[in-house]
């Protein structure tokens, strides 16, 4: 996991002010929260606490993956989070972590705890069938933004670019050389990473979305280069 940035240590802050954190696990309903209406996902959700439990597998799956854990929060609520991996943070003993952390995912939506939907296994091989194309499709990199969301009632106050302003410095402080992310064409505010720098290298079918919007929905994959 990275160390924790100057910025949001605990200092206290004026009320109204953005001020940074690591993720604690106290914070997953509250970002599965701000992530359900975001999310295409969760577009055929009627329920909203169903939404927030769909929005649960994300978080946590992303959680195991990631290096960089990082939330911003306005008077002690989070309005934003990114997820990120950089590779020279993680090490052997990260990999072997995340891959334990997967299985227990999967086997969670397996048995019901986030999903309720009859087709459970279906929603598996779909999400590992889109993990192996998302690979196959990206270009060679040495991070990735995971997971990456502003609380919509917070958008345009610049907290997106301030998160990601954070992981790359990160990023560039560890030596890294390109970072990728993958987002689609619907529901997902693709236009911030081109105008942030980010290129787009490849699309393809999202199996999972498309499944559960019963719509076809495109994988895009960008990067930037640092």
């Amino acid at each position: 996991m990275a160390k924790e940035a100057v910025l949001g240590t605990g200092k206290a802050t004026r009320s109204g002010e953005v001020s940074f954190r690591k993720y604690r696990h106290s914070d997953l309903l509250s970002c599965a929260r701000i992530s359900a209406d975001a999310w295409p996902e969760t577009a055929s959700v009627s329920v909203m606490e169903d939404k927030v439990r769909t929005m649960k597998i994300y978080v946590e799956f992303y959680y195991y993956s990631g290096t960089w854990l990082d939330v911003a929060c306005i008077d002690d609520q989070v309005v934003g989070l990114l997820f990120g991996r950089i590779d020279m943070d993680r090490g052997l003993l990260g990999r072997l972590g995340s891959h334990l952390g997967h299985c227990k995912v999967y086997l969670k939506l397996l048995f019901g705890r986030y999903w309720r939907v009859s087709d459970r296994m279906k929603l598996v091989r779909f999400a590992l069938s889109d993990d192996r194309n998302i690979m196959e499709h990206s270009p060679e990199a040495d991070g990735e933004v995971m997971l990456f969301v502003v609380d919509g009632r917070f958008q345009g106050r610049g907290v997106g670019r301030a998160l990601m302003d954070r992981f790359l410095r990160e990023a560039r402080r560890a030596d890294s050389k390109r970072i990728t992310v993958s987002t689609n064409d619907v529901g997902c505010n693709w236009g911030f990473y081109e105008k942030y720098g980010f290129k787009l290298q490849s699309s393809f079918r999202d199996s999972l979305t498309s499944f559960v919007r019963k719509e076809e929905i495109k994988n895009l994959i960008f990067s930037i280069n640092l």
